[in-house]
């Protein structure tokens, strides 16, 4: 995921009214998510939408473009009238250079994250302080032994989404005796609540944890990360399509186990010897 400013102005496209301002498309989620399913579908299907010459387009339309040879130059911006409370889309073309732009910013943001999995790999914790959706707080004290599973998500990724049913099937796989899970995001613990609403999520869940965000140095969502009983991040997964994603944490995992049982067979605490006379 990357987060790109949207300052932009109605007066970019002299259709809209001179109070729409474009905003965020997770800002847009959170307004239509605040609704049940069948008014939030009806909200977008009354949408109204235009192509940037003013002219409007139906679905008929959208669907066209997503089969379109260059499909990946168009985008939707959302615009909402800050008077009438109402939005709109506009099917957005991007220049040579928008597109030269995004290009550089996410391989930037690409070489940055691959840098940071490096460092993360192989380091150990000091401390560890994760509060759930009910206040409870989780520290390497509390989680001495255990494996520790992390997934950083947020409401909005659909990619996040998009795994969780293969996340909750890894967590009832390997059990919670041996590996403690979690889901971490920077929403706030009203959002997720309303989230958990319509989407399942097994995992031990902490919101509000932007300072998690930042210390571990994420970029993208979701990302795994995979702590040993040393409290060792051997696991940090890499960027990449969500093909394959999960099958390749369940090996991880699988191994780390193994790994953590075989050492638990070895480590023999040795009694008092009986001296003989």
């Amino acid at each position: 995921m990357l987060i790109i400013s949207t300052a932009m102005f109605a007066q970019d496209y002299p259709f809209l009214s001179a109070t729409s301002k474009r905003i965020y498309m997770s800002d847009y989620a959170d307004h239509l998510n605040a609704f049940p399913k069948e008014t939030r579908d009806s909200l977008i299907n009354n949408t109204v939408s235009f192509k940037e010459n003013g002219t409007r387009y139906n679905k008929a339309y959208s669907d066209s473009i997503a089969k379109a040879k260059d499909f990946y130059r168009y985008t939707t911006r959302v615009y909402k009238d800050t008077i009438a409370k109402t939005y709109t889309y506009v099917m957005h073309w991007r220049t040579d250079a928008e597109m030269e732009a995004d290009g550089k910013a996410f391989q930037k943001s690409s070489e940055e994250d691959e840098e940071n999995r490096k460092k993360l790999m192989g380091s150990k914790l000091d401390e560890l302080a994760l509060t759930d959706m009910d206040g409870n707080t989780h520290t390497l004290e509390t989680l001495a032994g255990k494996i520790i599973v992390i997934d950083f998500w947020f409401v909005n990724c659909s990619a996040c989404i998009q795994e969780m049913p293969e996340l909750n099937k890894m967590r009832e796989k390997f059990g919670t005796d041996n590996v403690a899970w979690f889901g971490i995001t920077f929403d706030k613990k009203e959002k997720v609540t309303k989230f958990l609403e319509k989407v399942k999520f097994d995992f031990t869940l902490i919101p509000e944890s932007q300072h998690l965000v930042d210390r571990f140095g994420i970029k993208f969502f979701p990302t795994t990360l995979i702590i040993d009983s040393d409290h060792e991040i051997v696991y940090t997964g890499k960027l990449g399509g969500m093909s394959g994603r999960a099958d390749e944490i369940s090996k991880a995992l699988k191994k780390v186990i193994k790994k953590e049982k075989k050492r638990k067979k070895v480590s023999v605490t040795a009694g008092p010897v009986e001296r003989v006379e």
